[in-house]
C-alpha cells in the first residue's frame, strides 16, 4: 500500500528537520544498541532509511553478525535457486513484453509459437545504441526506444536475412 502525497511530504519534511539537526563531525554512524544475535550491546550501523516519523532506523544485529548473518543466507543452495529461478522468470517476463511491443509475431512469416525462437534485428547497424541483451535492467522507456529500431523475426527468417545480406557484400 502507497502512503499518500501528505504523509510523503511530511516524512521527508522530518528527515531534513533531523539531518539539518546532525553535526556531520559529531554524527556517528553507529549507535550503541543490544545485538538481536549475540546479545552483546555494541555498535550497530544505521541503515539509511526513516521510519514514519523520520527518525534514522538502525540494524538490529552488530556490524560482525551482520556480516555473519548475510554469509549463511547468500552462501545457502536454497537461496541460489530462488534468486536464480527469479531471475529466468523476471528475463522471460521482459522477453515477452518486448516482443508483444513489436506485435507478438514474425515480421516476415508472421511465426509466433515459440517465444525463444523470435529474435531482435536492428533495421540499421549504424543506429544501434545498445544490444537488447545488454540493456535488459534499464527503464522501458529506454528500451522502447531501442526496440523501435527493430524488426521482429523468427530465427530462421533472421538467418536468411544476414544471409542475404552477406551475399550482397561479397558479390
Amino acid at each position: 500500500m502507497k502512503n499518500s502525497p501528505e504523509t510523503l511530504r511530511k516524512r521527508n519534511e522530518l528527515k531534513r528537520m533531523w539531518k539539518k539537526k546532525i553535526d556531520p563531525k559529531s554524527f556517528s554512524h553507529f549507535e550503541n544498541k543490544i545485538c538481536k544475535d549475540c546479545g552483546k550491546k555494541k555498535p550497530c550501523q544505521w541503515q539509511y532509511s526513516f521510519t514514519q516519523t523520520g527518525i534514522p532506523e538502525y540494524r538490529a544485529r552488530c556490524t560482525d553478525c551482520q556480516k555473519i548473518y548475510f554469509h549463511k543466507v547468500k552462501t545457502t543452495d536454497d537461496f541460489r535457486k530462488r534468486r536464480n529461478e527469479k531471475r529466468k522468470i523476471k528475463l522471460l517476463e521482459f522477453k515477452r513484453r518486448m516482443v508483444e511491443y513489436l506485435g507478438g509475431k514474425c515480421k516476415k512469416c508472421d511465426y509466433k509459437k515459440s517465444l525463444a525462437a523470435l529474435t531482435f534485428h536492428h533495421r540499421d547497424p549504424q543506429k544501434k545504441e545498445y544490444g537488447l541483451g545488454s540493456i535488459k535492467d534499464n527503464k522501458w522507456f529506454k528500451i522502447k526506444k531501442e526496440l523501435d529500431k527493430c524488426d521482429l523475426l523468427c530465427f530462421n527468417c533472421h538467418m536468411e536475412l544476414y544471409d542475404e545480406l552477406n551475399n550482397k557484400i561479397i558479390i
